[in-house]
């Protein structure tokens, strides 16, 4: 009796050992959890705000394919710190409305630990209060000085700006071709975007001292025509244009300017400086020029001959037509969350995430873009970027500078 007593008292205290561990174990995942949303000890949750369906989607559908391979590229060589990205793509039509719920449906139900997006200026300036209250690190794609200027503790952009590529675009015109009786024309639409990068070409238009008043015109998003835009700047005599479209509206434009038999230089920020704008612009794309911080998919650079690898092998036979640089750029913007969550090791939290970020320098993309660089005091990684002139006979945006910065404005 008093041995199958003590096997009995054994048997009851070895399974309240074990109960003690289960729950301990249990409690320890719960607080954690609760305490690191979207991360566990095996998993990070990622989430992504683009658009897949709206005006832009023809540029961020590429963006998105870069994200979903990298992040497959790196799950399959064991993750990050041990642990595999659960990547989610919400998409929210370029619209602000739809973009902030999608921001709360990626936080609330699928409760991820980082974003890279929204890339809509209204959305991300809307959700200014949310990000700092939520604690949600987000790394994106170069857009507006006001997004990160001042510095906001949770928000990242990789590259230029667009104020860096007007830039850029305007010491190309005044020092390099230097034109006798300059007219510019700024083609937008009637959005945010629009109106901030209006401003941007105000201010760089006064510092090279061009005293004419800016012509506008305004061609929305999704038109199917822009005779009436191409006459009213035939009228004016305008003999330099620039655009802030997506490629798709960027081509219809360049289209109507052959059509009328218009042969003027067509300029464009990195919204446009893309291969569809040759595809989709044909003939018509010869006289543009593009401002752009990300490399294309046929460069001869190392990083873009191992992006190429890597993406063949998950899509083999799909190296034509070529992806556009804004599959560099969401390969680039991924690459740059996954170093900093990296970087912060398996105690991983908001905070830390951002403090790795911020002490990433000179990091080396190997030709997909300029070093990158950030800071406790600066949260935009480049200034750099580079033009490239389309060449409808070979389908190509050709590099026809260097990396290089804007002027510096005093």
């Amino acid at each position: 009796m008093t041995g199958r007593c003590l096997l009995r008292k054994g048997i009851h205290c070895f399974l309240s050992i074990m109960g003690c561990l289960i729950f301990t174990l249990i409690l320890n995942q719960t607080v954690y959890s609760e305490k690191i949303r979207g991360v566990t000890g095996t998993t990070i949750k990622i989430g992504a705000i683009l658009d897949m369906t709206g005006p832009l989607a023809t540029a961020t559908i590429q963006a998105a394919e870069g994200k979903r391979n990298y992040t497959r590229f790196i799950n399959d060589n064991g993750g990050i710190n041990g642990r595999k990205v659960e990547f989610i793509v919400e998409d929210d039509r370029y619209s602000i409305p739809v973009g902030i719920a999608a921001f709360k449906k990626l936080v609330f139900k699928d409760g991820v630990f980082a974003m890279m997006g929204p890339y809509n200026t209204g959305t991300v300036k809307a959700l200014f209060g949310q990000i700092e209250k939520l604690k949600i690190p987000i790394v994106a794609f170069p857009g507006h000085p006001s997004l990160v200027i001042p510095v906001r503790k949770y928000l990242f952009l990789t590259g230029e700006f667009y104020d860096d590529d007007v830039g850029v675009i305007f010491d190309y015109i005044m020092k390099e071709l230097k034109p006798k009786d300059l007219k510019i024309s700024y083609c937008t639409f009637d959005g945010e975007s629009g109106k901030e990068v209006l401003g941007l070409v105000k201010k760089w238009t006064r510092f090279f001292k061009y005293d004419r008043p800016i012509h506008r015109e305004i061609i929305q998003l999704g038109a199917l025509e822009a005779s009436s835009q191409v006459m009213s700047m035939k009228r004016e005599g305008i003999t330099h244009i620039f655009v802030h479209y997506p490629p798709t509206v960027a081509a219809l434009l360049l289209r109507e300017l052959r059509k009328f038999g218009i042969k003027i230089p067509v300029f464009g920020s990195l919204m446009s400086c893309s291969e569809d704008t040759v595809k989709l612009g044909g003939k018509a794309s010869k006289n543009y020029i593009g401002a752009m911080g990300m490399s294309s998919w046929y460069d001869d650079t190392p990083g873009m001959e191992k992006v190429r690898e890597i993406t063949l092998k998950y899509h083999p036979g799909t190296d034509k037509p070529w992806r556009s640089k804004f599959y560099t750029g969401g390969w680039v913007v991924t690459t740059l969350l996954y170093e900093g969550i990296a970087r912060a090791g398996r105690d991983l939290t908001p905070d830390s995430c951002v403090q790795a970020l911020e002490n990433i320098k000179n990091f080396d993309t190997q030709g997909l873009c300029s070093p990158v660089t950030f800071s406790a005091t600066n949260h935009k990684g480049s200034n750099a970027a580079r033009l490239f002139k389309a060449d409808p006979s070979i389908g190509k945006l050709v590099p026809i500078t260097d990396w290089r910065d804007p002027p510096k404005i005093q």
